[in-house]
């Protein structure tokens, strides 16, 4: 039996709306097979780099099997993490937008709570598994099916309106809902600022190399020492910035997040004393952001080589 019900998804969208997501959509839970010969590819032509674990759990991956249970749907929730407020920093060093609020993953667990509790209220026999970053998915390509945006040529999702700088959730479940989510349309046209802009050429149309990405170098690669990464020392938004649906649309309408937890610390505002941090005071400062990620080490290792690079 599949749900139909209009007023359901309706009620679920506004509770999700309420707690700071501005996007909602819903799919079935499949993979469609030419986003899995993609990721096939990407893996044979060693484009994943040295992230290891990605080619691992390849049937989580692919075919949605280790869940705990057979996802029948999967819903979509999109929030925005971008602060206006980033425009006017005068910063040395630069970190990702994600990454200078609070951890998005217990941020987004905690405003996605609400309605979980209301699907395990409302269908007891059901059940529900949400993932933030935190399972082997192709979040973007689930998210897509589910009407939330195209993936651009940057490999980003972007929103007609609101552009691309929000994270993505997903929830599983087994209760076969019908969606009413239409496929976003790839808009970006013969444009190609995001790989123009790129300055280690790390993009081609809709495919990324991780190897040359800087995101990858400041996060992924746990290597000595890594080269070109332009003032970068954790993650990299060149190809977010330039993308006209973030410049003309998400900048002109002004779209901002709606979470507090989001908005920029003052911890990144104060650079100065970035450079003379001891390991402890690294953990401490940036215990509940995603920069935890990183090894003490290779928050040195990045800085000193954005230094040399000067």
């Amino acid at each position: 039996m599949v749900l139909e019900s209009k007023e359901l998804l309706n009620e679920l969208k506004a509770i999700a709306s309420e707690n700071g997501f501005q996007l909602f959509g819903v799919a079935d839970a499949q993979i469609p097979d030419p986003d899995k010969e993609n990721i096939l590819h990407w893996v044979e032509e060693g484009r994943h780099g040295n992230m290891n674990w990605y080619p691992r759990n390849m049937n989580l991956r692919l075919e949605l099997e280790g869940l705990g249970f057979k996802p029948q749907s999967v819903i979509a929730l999109g929030a925005l993490y971008n602060d206006p407020e980033y425009e006017n920093l005068d910063l040395t060093y630069r970190f990702s937008r994600y990454a200078m609020g609070e951890d998005y993953h217990s941020v987004l667990r905690k405003k996605a709570s609400a309605l979980m509790e209301f699907l395990q209220n409302s269908f007891p026999n059901q059940k529900f598994r949400q993932g933030v970053d935190s399972l082997p998915v192709p979040e973007k390509i689930l998210a897509r099916e589910a009407g939330i945006g195209w993936i651009g040529k940057n490999t980003n999702l972007i929103h007609e309106e609101y552009g691309s700088f929000f994270f993505i959730s997903l929830i599983f479940t087994d209760l076969p809902l019908r969606s009413a989510s239409l496929i976003a349309k790839d808009r970006c046209g013969t444009c190609t600022a995001c790989i123009d802009s790129c300055p280690t050429a790390a993009l081609s149309p809709y495919k990324i190399d991780a190897r040359k990405c800087i995101s990858y170098k400041t996060i992924e690669d746990r290597s000595e020492s890594v080269e070109n990464l332009h003032g970068w020392i954790y993650g990299c938004d060149i190809c977010q910035e330039v993308c006209p649906w973030n410049q003309v649309k998400a900048r002109k309408k002004g779209w901002k997040t709606e979470i507090q937890e989001f908005k920029i610390r003052d911890l990144f505002k104060q650079q100065g004393s970035l450079e003379k941090l001891e390991e402890n005071e690294f953990r401490e400062r940036f215990e509940d952001s995603a920069v935890n990620r990183v090894s003490y080490k290779q928050f040195r290792r990045n800085l000193e080589t954005n230094r040399r690079e000067k």
